[in-house]
């Protein structure tokens, strides 16, 4: 009698073959693959393909390999000589596999290749006073001078002008503003919230009316804007306007000399532009002077960027759409004017670790409009893991992410909210329903926030870490937060949040539950778990912990409790629309050292007396601080050791409901 197979066995051993196939044609695949070499110095485009597989006898240009690529097969390699500059697109039109890629990469010694899309500028005359021109073919989006990016032209040349009234979203008044020089063709930036600064063609100017370009996003009244993208802005060094009509280049100098200084503007929008080719791997390559993105990636499976530089990046450095299993590692990115790394919810199974990413979206009006500018690192992918990044000044964000199962650890975030604010260091704010994402093990320092043009100049809202409306399923563990100017920690009408193991010192106010409920489809905030966290106050101007709701529900948040929290002494409640709450424990003069330790190893710090931790530890000479990890030490001796001014909460804290 005949036996039905087992689903199970048939399963595995379908699996098993087809492993097998991929390594047989892997290993088919390997042993016929080639290495072509591309050098600028030494290269010739008429070499056959043959040639070019010898270092000898190298091809020179991109172009040449654009035309090529239809022939390059899997696990094939190209090698641009090191040290040498190469200018134009990579457009990849073929596919590798999954064990073999088509792969980029350099060869011989010296600094990485470098792939650009830069041009010299020469040849300037002066046409106005400070003002020099030069014919221009490229609508460049940046200009650098000695390699560093300049400020298009603006009035004013900083902070912001004032809407004094606006119709619909394309026509804002400023009873301040003159009726000459007209503005007409030129460019209007105006900050619509907090967090959106917009840009748009101005099509008329009418005495103190500007009529321009509308969008999705409505001015409001005692907002700020500036105008840019005019000849008549230039009046400061360095500051540019593109001509489209007589295709010139205008830039002031003011009594300096063009000719002293090296003037590049670029001419290639996207550097690499990857569309619907998979498995394609890029190693130790340096890209700069994108028009827009360094890496445009589009419906590209298996991408890999590892060790590789994106410098002075017209919009963002890497822009990637509906492309899964992309890999950016070890990266250096710096000078991006819109964002630095830019995932849609498309990007699932991404990995973005142990890059740097350095002054992004730092120029007010040269990035992006609309929300999700101006951030080192946006992703929506599910399942994406963002891990051991250092990012250093970011214009609003420096990561905002969402997707099912996605994690943001060990990351070091320090400046950020510098252009615009209502932002954080690690922001989630879910525009649709995804659970289990995490928060772990990041320090977040320095959130600035910046309120310019804003109709509320004092108030500086920077976050550490801020859960935002209608986001659910998010742990927040073991973090670092310090510095920022508004909340440490924040739930904006946000549910099913656990903090837990948190160090929160030195922020406007440590902890911030923030129910509002200012949209229908906003959440409560509700069955939150904060526990076993540290919420730490230095002066009487910082508050431990800030609840506020539009109702009397404030126990209803959730069970907070095990949690440490330290303030100087205050009297006064701290006040909101309908409820105040606070707890304050007195810290007086005593000498408090934080320490922190954002790196992969152990760090060992040395002590000129004792001190306590706020679990009474003690320390004598030395302290060792765990990867990613932090201290609040606590200056002390036998004789005070006991009298530190600590409050242990096993409950929720109280509160004073306002009638």
């Amino acid at each position: 009698m005949n036996k039905i197979k087992s689903p199970i066995a048939f399963l595995s051993k379908s699996f098993s073959g087809f492993i097998l196939l991929l390594i047989f044609t892997f290993l088919s695949n390997a042993g016929y693959s080639a290495t072509y070499y591309i050098s600028a110095s030494t290269g010739n485009d008429d070499y056959t393909s043959s040639q070019a597989r010898d270092q000898k006898t190298p091809w020179k240009s991109i172009e040449k390999l654009n035309g090529f690529f239809k022939y390059l097969k899997a696990g094939d390699s190209v090698l641009f000589k090191r040290g040498e500059i190469y200018y134009g697109s990579i457009v990849p039109s073929k596919s590798g596999y999954v064990l073999a890629p088509i792969y980029f990469g350099a060869y011989g010694t010296g600094i990485k290749p470098e792939v650009t899309g830069l041009v010299t500028l020469s040849s300037w005359k002066e046409v106005k006073k400070g003002i020099f021109e030069t014919p221009c073919n490229v609508a460049g989006t940046d200009l650098l001078i000695n390699n560093r990016p300049q400020q298009i032209g603006r009035y004013p040349n900083a902070g912001y002008l004032t809407i004094d009234s606006h119709a619909g979203n394309g026509t804002i008044t400023d009873n301040q503003l003159a009726s000459g020089p007209n503005w007409s063709g030129a460019e209007i930036v105006i900050r619509k919230t907090r967090w959106i600064i917009d840009r748009s063609a101005i099509i008329s100017h009418n005495r103190n009316t500007l009529t321009f370009e509308g969008n999705s996003n409505t001015p409001k009244n005692k907002y700020g804007y500036f105008i840019q993208n005019n000849i008549n802005t230039l009046d400061k060094l360095g500051e540019w306007y593109f001509d489209k009509q007589k295709k010139t280049m205008c830039v002031y100098f003011g009594s300096y000399k063009p000719s002293a200084v090296i003037v590049k503007t670029s001419s290639v929008a996207n550097l690499v532009d990857i569309r619907r080719s998979n498995y394609i791997t890029f190693e130790d390559i340096s890209f700069t002077g994108s028009g827009k993105n360094s890496f445009n990636i589009i419906q590209a499976k298996g991408i890999t960027i590892k060790n590789c530089s994106m410098v002075n990046s017209g919009a963002e450095a890497i822009l990637a759409s509906y492309s899964p299993f992309l890999s950016v590692q070890d990266c250096l990115i710096n000078n991006s004017l819109s964002g630095g790394i830019n995932l849609d919810a498309g990007c699932i199974n991404a990995s973005i670790s142990n890059n740097t990413i350095k002054n992004t979206g730092l120029m007010a009006g040269m990035g992006k409009s609309g929300t999700g500018t101006y951030e080192a690192i946006t992703s929506f992918g599910d399942h994406t893991v963002i891990e051991k990044n250092r990012i250093d000044s970011v214009g609003y964000n420096g990561i905002y992410f969402g997707g099912n199962s996605a994690s943001a650890k060990n990351n070091y975030i320090t400046y950020f909210c510098l252009t615009k604010d209502d932002g954080a260091g690690i922001y989630l704010g879910d525009w649709s329903k995804t659970t289990n994402k995490r928060v772990e093990g990041n320090i977040i320092l320095h959130g600035i926030g910046n309120s310019s043009g804003t109709d509320r100049v004092n108030s500086l809202q920077a976050e550490g870490i801020y859960i935002d409306d209608n986001t659910e399923s998010v742990n927040i563990l073991d973090n670092t937060v310090s510095l920022c100017a508004n909340n440490g920690i924040k739930l904006h009408n946000a549910k099913d949040i656990n903090i837990y193991g948190n160090t929160v010192f030195n922020n406007g106010v440590q902890l911030r539950l923030e129910q509002d409920h200012y949209l229908a489809s906003s959440k409560y905030i509700r069955n939150n778990n904060i526990k076993k966290n540290t919420f730490f106050s230095v002066n009487t101007r910082q508050t431990a912990a800030k609840f506020s709701t539009n109702q009397d529900d404030i126990t209803s948040f959730g069970r907070i409790d095990s949690n440490i929290y330290c303030a100087p002494k205050n009297t006064d409640f701290v006040r909101t629309k309908k409820l105040t709450a606070s707890n304050y424990a007195g810290a007086g003069d005593t000498e408090i050292r934080f320490e922190f330790n954002a790196s992969n190893e152990a760090k060992i710090i040395k002590l000129s007396s004792s001190y306590v931790d706020v679990q009474n530890n003690r320390y004598s000479k030395t302290v060792t601080l765990s990867p990613y990890s932090s201290v609040i030490l606590i200056a002390s001796d036998p004789g005070t050791i006991n009298n530190f001014p600590m409050i242990e909460y096993s409950a929720v804290i109280n509160k004073t409901y306002e009638k």
